[in-house]
């Protein structure tokens, strides 16, 4: 009777726990069983006395992070610059991970289970994309999402908490279950319950349902590799390894080994909801409110203006895509188009926009990527036309019969090997001697270095790529004016006789190497760091700074024009607009005024963002009347739809000459924003406006992000659109004696973000 009984005992003693939580976890835990990890914050400092461990302070760095469940499953960081840190709020703690390489991890676990029950309290901050992990576990050295499981925030980055990414045995590819989005810095519990079938899988987010997936039959989840904050996996033939990092806080983590019924579950969510109250009062942004995501406005006009008294209208014409627009003396306007040919726009009744195009010179085939466009000065001894740099060459097109049809292309300058882009010699301004400066795109755009096979650079600054050349005004010789330029688009003198041009964004493929896209004051001798100063590949040069940077990155500057009058006419908009450089921000549509201002130690600028458009914005001109003629291409960033796609042609007018204009918007003190008027304003345009205005705070936010409806598909750009956005409470609003100055008086403002003031037009005249 002995053996059948150790027998039985044999049989019922592996069914019982392995052993009981530690006994210094938090008792108030409803259910214990079948708990493999146990991952509490806020019972790590009272741990680490009973383990005998250095004590952790608020914002310490975190070693090791103590399992309560009873199986020590401890993890465990060595790398001093990727462990995160440890956060306290009165009994409550957490760990805030940065991002970048910040994770914990444990390996060597063994455990396999077919259902399992997973809780996390987090708060994300942000989502960049590339599945930012909370949790990851998986058979050793391979996928998560394959073997084990994960929960991130999906492939793409997100302005909000909308998505939450649950991957693994049985269920491979990426699926979001969250239904419902909620807000970044929010503090939220998530619960993963898994078991094979249909449907087996399923999301809860502080309790309520969210979306389900199904599970093969059959599927374990293994978990001998554990990952706290980032993903366990590779998808190229690299081992795998840990990535996607996490940037949010994390309070608790629980994992079962069974499914818990709804009750069990349900009082898990409880408990862990009361527990870390404590945690939902803080505020994860720099402003209170918590973070929001950007809200595009639903169809947004093809021209948006920014400031107040403007009026827009797109124009009749159905031309190509045109490059680089540009009226001469006699109000005529030349339009170079991207496939080689060349029109002359004409006013026919007297309107001051252009209605009529007639072609001045078929390059098709022979003007390889134009852009860039200078006029001939009247009498001009070669020939009147146009000056036009293309792939290989820059050309002097010249009418001799004055019929307006060009006779003859002069080659002005050739002779450099041609890069494989589609453009080559861009940018194009003619001297008041008579000399011609162009530019010559660098020669790798990816590679400036110009780095061999053995890492040895091959870059030459005596070389003419990557420079602005000076072409001699009989044509007879060039030289490089500068070096380190990467494609100056356009160019243009100032009233002063100084030369600027625009130039584009580089550190996508370079770090370092144009960081944003910039307006450069061009001066002999300059290296403009592209490529940058290196210790070893480029030692010899001084990189010269931008005179202004357009940001954030990915504006794609392009077209270039100050804003002097054509012919004897008007300026564009008020007054003090006069002088300034109206540049275009191509692959987001934007249109700016930057005011330079000539010192002693160089220029001095100041930019305002003055209209977006819903197209990609190539080049804008003053017409003789003062209006400002606009080219875009159509289709999406970078250049849309090619030589061949249908253009479009905008006029703006400043209609309403007596709207006051906003000069100047600046913070006078942590609670008081000013916003200055070039004239008074009339108080009945006032009334109510702390109401009527709203103040966003973040990084990344400019004034008229919600109109942005295109935008290159760069990661970084998905980072921007994902970097958390703050509202800013507007207390009372004011005016000053003179109704000159608005005062918004707000809550505090201490981070050092951007801020975008959003108000109703105050600028209306009478009546």
């Amino acid at each position: 009777m002995k053996f059948p009984l150790r027998f039985l005992l044999l049989l019922v003693a592996p069914l019982l726990p392995a052993s009981a939580a530690e006994p210094w976890a938090d008792a108030k835990l409803p259910t214990d069983k079948g708990l493999e990890l146990w991952l509490d914050a806020s019972k790590q400092s009272v741990a680490r006395q009973v383990r005998k461990l250095p004590a952790l302070k608020d914002s310490a760095r975190v070693d090791v992070l103590l399992d309560g469940s009873g199986q020590q499953r401890d993890l465990a960081q060595r790398v001093a610059d990727a462990q995160p840190k440890f956060r306290v709020v009165g009994t409550n703690a957490f760990l805030r991970f940065d991002g970048k390489d910040d994770f914990l991890a444990a390996a060597n676990l063994r455990r396999s289970f077919t259902n399992c029950t997973v809780f996390i309290v987090a708060a994300p901050r942000a989502n960049a994309g590339y599945f930012p992990g909370f949790v990851s576990f998986a058979a050793t050295s391979q996928n998560d999402y394959t073997t084990g499981l994960n929960l991130d925030l999906g492939g793409a980055g997100t302005p909000n908490f909308s998505t939450v990414n649950v991957e693994g045995a049985g269920m491979a590819g990426q699926r979001n279950l969250r239904t419902q989005p909620g807000a970044f810095g929010r503090w939220q519990v998530l619960t993963v319950t898994s078991q094979p079938g249909t449907n087996g899988t399923r999301l809860f987010v502080d309790g309520g349902g969210q979306g389900r997936r199904e599970r093969a039959v059959g599927s374990v989840l293994r978990m001998d590799e554990f990952a706290l904050g980032a993903r366990l996996y590779s998808n190229s033939p690299e081992p795998v390894h840990v990535g996607s990092f996490l940037d949010g806080d994390i309070a608790e983590v629980l994992v079962f080994s069974r499914v818990l019924p709804q009750a069990e579950r349900q009082a898990v969510e409880e408990y862990l909801t009361v527990k870390h109250a404590p945690l939902h009062a803080l505020a994860a942004g720099p402003q209170p409110g918590g973070a929001r995501p950007l809200e595009l406005v639903a169809n947004p006009p093809a021209v948006q203006m920014l400031v107040p008294g403007f009026t827009w209208r797109e124009l009749p014409l159905e031309l190509k895509n045109l490059t680089s627009i540009k009226y001469r003396a006699d109000g005529k306007c030349y339009g170079v188009g991207y496939n080689g040919q060349i029109w002359l726009l004409a006013d026919t009744d007297g309107d001051g926009a252009p209605d009529k195009a007639e072609l001045f010179w078929d390059g098709t085939g022979k003007l390889r990527g134009p852009i860039g466009l200078a006029l001939t000065p009247p009498g001009y001894k070669h020939g009147e036309g146009v000056f036009v740099p293309s792939k290989g060459k820059l050309s002097l097109i010249v009418d001799k019969n004055g019929d307006d049809r060009a006779d003859e292309e002069i080659i002005v300058a050739t002779g450099w090997k041609e890069i494989p882009q589609n453009v080559d010699a861009i940018g194009v301004a003619l001297d008041k001697d008579g000399s011609i400066y162009f530019a010559l795109g660098a020669a790798n755009y990816a590679n400036g270095y110009l780095l061999d096979a053995d890492g040895k650079s091959q870059f030459d600054l005596k070389s003419e790529r990557g420079t602005v050349l000076k072409v001699a005004p009989d044509f007879s010789k060039r030289e490089v004016v500068c070096t380190g330029v990467r494609f100056p688009v356009a160019m243009a003198f100032n009233r002063h006789g100084d030369l600027f041009c625009s130039e584009q964004e580089g550190a996508t493929w370079l770090p370092n190497g144009n960081p944003f896209d910039e307006l450069l004051h061009i001066q002999p001798g300059r290296h403009y760091g592209f490529p940058p100063r290196h210790p070893k590949h480029l030692p010899n040069v001084f990189d010269e700074p931008s005179t202004f940077d357009y940001g954030p990155q990915h504006q794609s500057t392009c077209g270039l024009n100050f804003n002097e009058p054509v012919n004897g006419g008007k300026i564009f908009g008020p007054s003090h607009w006069a002088g300034d450089a109206l540049v275009t921000g191509e692959s987001r549509g934007k249109l700016y005024r930057t005011k330079l201002v000539k010192t002693a130690a160089g220029y001095v600028a100041q930019n305002h963002l003055i209209a977006c458009l819903n197209y990609l914005t190539v080049d804008a001109c003053l017409t003789p009347r003062g209006d400002l003629l606009v080219a875009c291409h159509t289709g999406k960033p970078d250049w849309g739809t090619g030589p061949n796609g249908p253009g479009k042609l905008f006029l703006i007018r400043h209609t309403d000459t007596n709207a006051p204009q906003p000069v100047l918007t600046w913070s006078a003190s942590p609670t008081e924003i000013r916003i200055a008027f070039d004239r008074p304003l009339d108080p009945a345009n006032l009334r109510d406006l702390a109401r009527r205005t709203s103040i966003t705070a973040g990084k990344c936010v400019m004034p008229g992000d919600r109109f942005e409806a295109m935008y290159p598909g760069y990661q970084v750009v998905k980072d921007q659109k994902a970097t958390p956005r703050y509202d800013v409470p507007v207390l009372s609003a004011s005016v000053t004696p003179d109704r000159r100055t608005i005062l918004l008086h707000t809550a505090p403002r201490t981070a050092a973000v951007n801020y975008a003031v959003r108000m109703p037009n105050v600028s209306r005249s009478a009546g």
